[in-house]
């Protein structure tokens, strides 16, 4: 009963500020007659409408104040106090601020006076927020602001109000839609800041209210239902103080303006380091997202007030004048940075999610009364979870599971062999070889690293780091990954659920996907993830030019993807668009369209390219590496294997174990169906592969050429055949069914036993024979322990190696560790001289080997079991060599009075080490001489002292070598200001690309309300 009383004494004034509301003012006004509790007095302030809303409003018989178009919100409410009568009581005068976009509930009123009762030291209260179109999305129950200016409401994206957060709250803030406050506490703390005409007046309001000694609390038991009309650009931001009648640069603008006139001044360097940092990561963001104007808006916002520091220190001042406790007191309401940003990445798989599954919800009234058992009428449903092995795809997939599981037991580890070395321990090895200019493998190199390291390194970032895990599960689950990437093409080819579930279980264990696993190829493996993808966006190939610009460019992103793994992909890609484009012409001559396909068709080839500089082109000059992929490189299987749709080599599947690819291509050109035109695809990518299987090549940490791998090609040839047997399968039945028994009746039965029988065929090698593959989980080390002790020394390392059935002497130089990812690739080409010194120790006539070797800072030679003995017993007698160890790894000599990396020559000849850190050194010279360094000669060396730069040469050897004319110190270093310049330039390139390809984001007033809410 106290608290009835209490509620007698108040007089409330409603004041309703309006500006083009008519599309929203019939229900606010329903709302504000139908209050439960009625208001003592209505006002309405029309800021200029030009449209219904003054007749509106007038003919609710509610009294209007018309001020100028420009006129701010808090301008609006303040006019409308000069107005009212002087108040009798003081404590009991309320202002109720209402927006024309937001109906309030019956019950609002009431439930506001009611809350405002229990806390006397409440001088403002806020109703829960809900959405106008959707009562159930909620909106805001209290408002506070981030420390990089965002507006917090503390609410996860869309959420839906199941009561979860009922309840009186003590907030930082509420919105002024809604808002109960006490008229003397209004004016005493100067209403709303002029400065803030519209956007953030109400969290500006309740700092300096909590700041003086009041309390704002939120009540979630009486609602509003808000549009949120200006925030969302469903009309103009008139005010004088919006620049360009921008919302959401008076936004931000306005959201700076609270922090710095709030903060405490000793934050106020971090507050200003947030608001600049945020502001250039959210024009950045809307740059990516085409949104220009936003971006230039939330750069803007700052210099509108960088142009004004007036405005902050008399706003600061006026703070002061009315400030009781500390800046600090308010803490409590401000979001911590964690809760900053988990909100970020929910909105972020918000984003995602509504993208990928769009919501259509039904219109509603936001009068109507809520049925909160609404949910209860309709049965709710749920499956057995047995039902699932119902599903062909789960059903197969379990399947795989177990085949991998199988299959992969002795890769259950960090895995090298094959084509694939050893990975480094962590991602920070890998991206520090991607940005260094100078690389210390063999006789060192300052080739850069190719981009496909990059990708292996973000790979590795995103497991912590962990660069073995991220190699070993690529491997164990990419059948699996195969698998799922296939089924969406396939998926969109035919609607049989058995026959895409057995076709993309066919692609995972095809003989391509078998030998790149086997056999450790990283590039082929990749490939054959990409192929589906790629075929998706590039099914209107023929007719390029309907597609889209912005589809164009996606798909250049991921041929750059797949190019930087396999340059295969590229001469094929070339090949097509040549031959495609000279058919056209032929076909339909130089018209129109023909400029738009060869536009279209040059942009896939050329822009990954482009955007994987300078790693292409250096690529593009040696011919040789378009074929070679990333690892060692070790010999494919040749034509015959490659006519069968197996790349051959080891690890791959058998002879016998017939793949009914080429089958199906071949059937597939005699097709009337798509079918045909598919297999042109297939069967010319077959056709490369045999021609170019046919070839050797050396490369790669491999110094004899072996026949090269294809695997990409047949990839491709792969994809294009099991898309065709699809096309052929899909209505097979239903036309045998109606026609005679003919050939096509034999083809199909011939079709399904062949891959019946490879299947069972491949499945029995995998889980028996295959499982002992070349790449698979090992801790042994090529290198004895003690010659890994310093990156700096140089080992030759002797291994016999059968080519072509014949047993040769191959050598490497290794650098203090085994060859790691990524270095065959950009591993040096072998020194001359180093060369025909190993040929003359293994003709026994190397009587000047060790000096040459020593020369060439070799320090060791290490040969590796399975030695040749002939070959140990000349290195043992030669003059030089001094035996160091013999064990079952192999047999270390040293090599006497071998150079050191770096040395320093007097002018007596003397030599002497000088001590260096993995590429540079910083020493004191004591006397004239030179200094040389045994490592491959670059234009990058450089050798400072003095300030001077000393002048670089080439010894007799092609040595780099620096003559020093007087003593100092000197500071050796690897200039990479080129490789810096390039790798900027390919980000340049490479973030272009992505913003091309990515969607264009939409402007708040192009959402529809549905999106909105």
């Amino acid at each position: 009963m106290a608290v009835k009383a209490a509620e007698d004494l108040n007089h409330v004034t409603a004041i309703l500020v309006v500006h083009d509301g008519a599309k929203w003012l019939p229900e606010v006004v329903a709302s504000l007659t139908s209050q439960k509790r009625q208001v003592d007095q209505m006002l309405a302030v029309d800021t200029g409408s030009i449209d219904s809303s003054v007749a509106l409003v007038k003919g609710a018989k509610i009294p209007v104040l018309s001020l100028d178009r420009e006129s701010g919100f808090g301008d609006a409410i303040w006019a409308a106090i000069q107005t009212l009568p002087t108040p009798t009581s003081p404590a009991h005068e309320w202002l109720w601020i209402l927006h024309d976009d937001c109906a309030m509930h019956p019950d609002a009123l009431d439930k506001l006076l009611e809350a405002l009762a229990e806390k006397p030291q409440a001088v403002m209260a806020g109703p829960k927020l809900l959405g106008w179109r959707d009562k159930s999305h909620l909106l805001e129950i209290g408002v506070s602001i981030a420390s990089d200016g965002a507006r917090w409401t503390g609410l996860e994206p869309h959420e839906y109000d199941q009561g979860q957060h009922d309840g009186v709250h003590d907030v930082l803030a509420v919105s002024t839609a809604g808002a109960l406050v006490r008229r003397d506490a209004f004016v005493e703390l100067g209403g709303f800041d002029p400065n803030l005409s519209l956007f953030r007046d109400d969290v500006d309001f309740g700092w300096r209210a909590r700041v003086a000694g009041h309390s704002v609390i939120a009540v979630s038991d009486a609602k509003g239902f808000h549009a949120q009309a200006a925030a969302s650009e469903r009309r103009s931001a008139d005010v004088k103080e919006a620049f360009l009648h921008r919302p959401l640069l008076l936004d931000r603008r306005n959201a700076a303006y609270v922090l710095l006139a709030n903060s405490s001044w000793w934050m106020l360097p971090w507050v200003v380091l947030q608001i600049l940092g945020s502001a250039v990561a959210r024009a950045v963001g809307y740059l990516l997202a085409k949104l220009p104007g936003y971006a230039s808006d939330e750069l803007l916002a700052l210099a509108t007030l960088i142009i004004h520091p007036r405005e902050i220190a008399s706003a600061r001042k006026f703070r002061k004048s009315h400030r009781l406790l500390s800046a600090r007191a308010v803490k409590e309401f401000i979001p911590h940075r964690r809760h900053q940003l988990r909100a970020a990445i929910e909105r972020l798989i918000d984003a995602i999610r509504s993208t990928v599954l769009p919501t259509v919800s039904e219109s509603s009234t936001v009068l109507e009364p809520l049925n909160e058992d609404e949910d209860l009428l309709t049965p709710a449903t749920t499956g057995r979870w047995w039902t699932i092995f119902k599903q062909p795809k789960a059903l197969t997939g379990l399947g795989m599971l177990i085949l991998i599981a199988i299959w992969s037991r002795q890769r259950y580890g960090s895995l090298v062999g094959g084509a694939l070395v050893q990975t480094p321990e962590g991602a920070r090895d890998l991206w520090q070889m991607y940005f260094d200019s100078w690389h210390q493998i063999g006789m060192g190199t300052d080739q850069g690293a190719p981009p496909w390291i990059a990708v292996v390194a973000l790979g590795s970032t995103i497991l912590l780091g962990k660069a073995n895990l991220f190699t070993t599960l690529l491997f164990f689950f990419a059948p699996l990954i195969f698998m799922l990437a296939s089924y969406r093409l396939f998926s969109r080819i035919t609607s049989h659920n058995w026959l895409r579930v057995m076709a993309s279980f066919l692609y995972a264990i095809s003989p391509v996907a078998v030998a790149s696993i086997n056999s450790g190829r990283i590039g082929t493996i990749v490939t054959l993830i990409l192929l589906p993808y790629i075929a998706i966006l590039i099914r209107d190939w023929l007719t390029i030019e309907i597609t889209s610009w912005r589809k164009i460019f996606l798909l250049s992103l991921l041929l750059t993807l797949a190019y930087v793994f396999s340059m295969q992909v590229f001469i094929f890609l070339l090949i097509v668009t040549v031959i495609i484009s000279i058919i056209d012409f032929l076909k339909y001559g130089n018209i129109s369209f023909f400029h738009q396909r060869l536009a279209r068709r040059a942009t896939l080839v050329i822009a990954p390219l482009v955007a994987s500089i300078p790693w292409s082109f250096t690529v593009l000059f040696e011919p040789k590496n378009l074929f070679l992929e990333p690892g060692l490189t070790i010999a494919g299987g040749g034509p015959n294997f490659a006519l069968l749709s197996n790349p051959g080599g080891s690890g791959a599947l058998p002879w016998w174990s017939l793949s009914p690819v080429s089958l199906v291509l071949l059937v597939a050109l005699f097709s009337n169906t798509k079918a045909r035109l598919i297999s042109y695809f297939g069967s010319g990518a077959l056709g490369v592969a045999v021609v170019i299987g046919s070839l050797s090549f050396s490369g790669h940490g491999n110094s004899s050429p072996v026949r090269t791998w294809t695997g990409s090609f047949i990839a491709i040839a792969t994809i294009c055949s099991i898309a065709s047997g699809i096309l052929i399968l899909d209505r097979l039945r239903e036309v045998l069914v109606v026609t005679n028994f003919h050939f096509r009746h034999i083809l199909a039965g011939l079709l399904v036993v062949i891959t019946a029988l490879y299947s069972l065929s491949t499945i029995s090698w995998l889980v028996t024979a295959g499982a002992n593959s070349p790449t698979r989980t090992t801790d042994t080390k090529v290198l004895p322990a003690f010659l890994g002790i310093d990156d700096g020394i140089k080992t030759i390392v002797l291994r016999q190696v059968k080519s072509n059935n014949d047993n040769s002497l191959q050598y490497f130089i290794a650098r203090g560790h085994d060859v790691v990812l990524g270095e065959p690739d950009i591993a040096p080409k072998e020194s001359r001289e180093v060369t025909n010194a190993i040929k003359d120790i293994a003709d026994g006539s190397g009587i000047s080997a060790s000096r040459v070797l020593g020369r060439y800072g070799i320090q060791y030679v290490f040969a590796k079991s399975p030695t040749n003995k002939e070959v140990v017993r000349t290195i043992d007698g030669l003059g030089g060599f001094v035996r160091s160890s013999a064990t079952s790894a192999g047999i270390v000599w040293k090599v006497n009075n071998a150079y050191s990396r770096i040395n320093f020559i007097d002018s007596n000849g003397k030599v002497t080490e000088i001590p260096s850190t993995s590429v540079g050194t910083r020493t004191q010279i004591n006397s004239t001489g030179t200094i040389l360094i045994t490592d491959t000669y670059s234009n990058s060396w450089k050798i400072f002292q003095n300030g001077t730069t000393l002048e670089r040469t080439k010894d007799a050897n092609g040595l780099p070598q620096f003559a020093v004319v007087q003593p100092g110190e000197i500071s050796l270093l690897h200039d990479g200001t080129t490789r810096r310049g390039m790798l900027s330039l390919q980000f340049i390139f490479l973030v272009t690309l992505i913003v091309l390809a990515a969607p264009a984001g939409r402007k708040r007033r192009e959402l529809s309300e549905s999106e909105l809410t």
